[in-house]
């Protein structure tokens, strides 16, 4: 698989406060990446880096093999970003903002393709300012997919949408990575849209990675079980511990596991297949 994203032990201080204390992942093609923290887990910070927003402490960014301080603008023209909110630009009708943004691009992107226009469904006529939240939403995807970039990043993309919206959203970014091999990493607070729409996701507490599994191994192997530790198989990972419940999360699970576990708990162990809304909650908290 072609590797879009490299990050390896990447670091990055605010004076005495480290927002990131040694991440690494990589990207590859056709992915869709869910990055899923609390608020100060350092997701932004994360996506500041990447883009080359920020510098970092220590580690290495690259986006297709070069150093995010050093793209070419060539390569700046495969990345697209979509912010959590369109701040500026607002004296521009949308059809003038479009039009004036692409004559930045390395190459020009050319005419907006008609799927994204049909999708975004804006008035070109209208000035940025008069749009609604979700309008504006709107127009920044279609300002960040409008050249077809390889490798889009979202910043809490659909927080401004409405429910049908946001499912017209996953629809949208599903089918351009699928079709087209290209990959994506989208930081959001619903995770119930992420969960339809993400291949892997990237759990994040406090600067860290604390888990990062494809969503398939999150459908198979990632189950609420009700056991003692000690029942446990070795192999299996403890990702959180449920005492409400007394349940544990893990990952690994399988019939091996089932079996070994009965047999040391004396019965038949109680398991449930987790969401993803409550295991980020349990792993970050």
């Amino acid at each position: 698989m072609t590797t879009f994203v490299d990050v390896q032990g990447l670091r990055k201080n605010y004076g005495a406060h480290e927002a990131l204390a040694g991440v690494s992942f990589a990207i590859g093609a056709g992915e869709v990446v869910g990055l899923l923290g609390p608020n100060g887990a350092g997701k932004t910070t994360l996506i500041g880096c990447l883009l080359g927003f920020l510098l970092p402490s220590a580690g290495t960014v690259r986006l297709f093999g070069e150093q995010t301080e050093e793209l070419r603008p060539a390569t700046l023209g495969r990345i697209g970003f979509v912010p959590q909110a369109l701040n500026g630009f607002t004296w521009f009708k949308v059809g003038e903002l479009i039009e004036y943004l692409g004559r930045f691009y390395a190459r020009a992107p050319g005419p907006v393709p008609p799927w994204l226009l049909e999708w975004a469904a804006l008035d070109m006529t209208q000035r940025v300012r008069a749009l609604s939240g979700g309008q504006k939403q709107r127009l920044a995807i279609l300002l960040a997919m409008r050249h077809e970039p390889d490798f889009l990043v979202f910043d809490e993309p659909v927080a401004s949408l409405d429910p049908q919206a946001r499912l017209e959203f996953i629809a949208l970014i599903s089918r351009f990575c699928r079709e087209n091999g290209r990959s994506a990493l989208i930081s959001s607070h619903i995770l119930s849209d992420l969960e339809k729409i993400a291949t892997r996701a990237i759990f994040m507490r406090r600067g860290v990675i604390v888990h990062d599994t494809p969503m398939e191994r999150f459908r198979t192997a990632m189950r609420w079980v009700q056991a003692a530790r000690e029942a446990l198989p070795e192999g299996l990972t403890v990702l959180a511990d449920d005492r409400v419940r007394g349940e544990l999360l893990v990952d690994g699970w399988n019939d091996r596991a089932a079996a070994h576990a009965a047999q040391h708990a004396g019965a038949p162990v109680v398991v449930r297949q987790p969401d993803l809304e409550a295991a980020f909650l349990e792993m970050t908290r």
